[in-house]
């Protein structure tokens, strides 16, 4: 479970009106977060997040066909060959550290944890013809930090979205807007709307990617 810390940054209203990562293209505007039903079941009002843990379990398939679509849960290609699993997690770590963050009043203190479903990014082949989507998903469970009491899920959460193919997808790296810049803003936004705070320390995409 990694602790959060609590650092004092924007106001969230003014966080949620900008763009993680904003580029010199117009291909950017289709970053933005669209409506996911929220997986909180309670208000989440008097809740303040102590820690949080992203879980991405060995049992998921993995490949490195470089197909349209290979049939497996985790499909990465923008970090070196590796343990993918280490890498996808690593991915959620970044886009949440700085957004999973306590808030200042709250009365429940929490804790987060965040087992991936699946992560199946574009393929080269892919990315490069006819794009097609980043399929995200997870489950979200919620659970009082003193007592372990379960306060929300587990519930499924999918955040699947549409990938740049073919020049798109090469105006769009030559801005700057990455598979992972655009993965991470995601999982920042969805965050940011499930656990809403008075003020967001997070990173911008940008920081992170650099």
């Amino acid at each position: 479970m990694k602790p959060i810390f609590t650092t004092p940054a924007l106001i969230l209203a003014a966080a949620l009106g900008l763009s993680a990562c904003a580029g010199p293209s117009d291909v950017s505007r289709d970053a933005s977060f669209g409506p996911t039903a929220p997986v909180i079941e309670v208000p989440t009002q008097d809740w303040s997040i102590t820690g949080y843990d992203v879980t991405v379990p060995r049992t998921l398939i993995v490949s490195e066909a470089n197909s349209i679509k290979p049939a497996a849960d985790i499909v990465w290609r923008e970090d070196p060959m590796g343990d993918r699993y280490a890498q996808v997690e690593a991915i959620f770590d970044q886009a949440l550290a700085g957004v999973m963050i306590p808030r200042e009043g709250a009365s429940t203190p929490v804790t987060v944890s965040i087992e991936v479903m699946e992560f199946h990014a574009l393929t080269e082949r892919a990315r490069y013809t006819i794009g097609g989507e980043h399929e995200i998903q997870f489950i979200v469970t919620v659970r009082h930090a003193e007592t372990g009491v379960l306060l929300s899920g587990p519930r499924t959460v999918d955040l699947t979205f549409r990938g740049y193919g073919g020049q798109a997808a090469i105006e769009a790296e030559a801005a700057g807007i990455t598979q992972r810049v655009r993965i991470m803003e995601r999982i920042q936004a969805w965050a940011r709307a499930e656990f809403p705070t008075p003020y967001s320390g997070f990173m911008s995409v940008a920081e992170f990617a650099n």
